[in-house]
């Protein structure tokens, strides 16, 4: 399995190094390498300030970033992550989608992520919204390269409405979805620190009623409450 970590930056430059530092403390490669799981770091910035575009340069001269794009706009969440997800290698089998506001905690992370994996392909995460529709967060999901790159996120949902499409879509191909609601000891997400700019992102008001009609006819996602 070699997974692309994608990452999307926007300012908030004491939690991007935080992110990436965790990462590269607790996902050690010859850790995983005993598991057959290889990792690339893919970052894409959405027209950070000055500091957190220096940061992000430096990390990458250093190796510790595998590859990082400087978007001269910010994209949001959707076509961010799309940008990102078509930078990784022809040997990617998987896509990570991690905020940059996180902080890992444990070097078996990665691996509990991949333990609950559906062994049938679909998604797994860290974080669950409980609220109807139940579903995945979108902080930290692991999911299927090929699954990911036929339907991407819908750029016509900037923000995080665009996981949630994706995530019905995966449901209705029937699909399975497993998302652990407790994995503080795993990884900590703040949230919200690259600002409030996602107030202005297409299609933020869509009515719950035609989100929830997404999941019709679906299964259910799985609710982990702890691993």
């Amino acid at each position: 399995m070699k997974i692309a970590i994608l990452i999307l930056t926007h300012n908030a430059p004491r939690y991007v190094f935080k992110t990436i530092k965790s990462f590269t403390k607790f996902t050690a490669k010859s850790y995983y390498r005993k598991l057959d799981i290889e990792t690339e770091l893919i970052i894409v910035d959405n027209k950070s300030k000055f500091l957190t575009r220096f940061l992000l340069k430096t990390l990458y001269k250093k190796g510790i970033i595998d590859k990082l794009y400087l978007n001269n706009k910010n994209d949001l969440f959707a076509k961010g992550n799309n940008i990102a997800a078509s930078l990784s290698s022809s040997e990617v089998t998987h896509y990570l989608l991690l905020n940059s506001d996180i902080e890992i905690k444990s070097q078996d992370w990665l691996e509990k992520l991949t333990t609950i994996y559906p062994a049938n392909e679909g998604i797994s995460s860290f974080g669950a919204v409980l609220t109807d529709p139940i579903r995945a967060d979108g902080y930290c999901m692991l999911i299927n390269k090929k699954l990911y790159d036929k339907y991407q996120l819908d750029e016509h949902y900037q923000w995080w409405w665009s996981v949630t499409k994706l995530e019905s879509e995966i449901l209705k191909d029937g699909f399975k979805i497993n998302a652990v609601n407790n994995h503080e000891e795993y990884l900590h997400h703040f949230g919200g620190k690259s600002g409030k700019g996602y107030k202005d992102a297409k299609n933020m008001n869509i009515p719950l009623n035609e989100v929830i009609n997404w999941f019709k006819n679906t299964n259910s996602v799985n609710i982990i409450d702890k691993i």
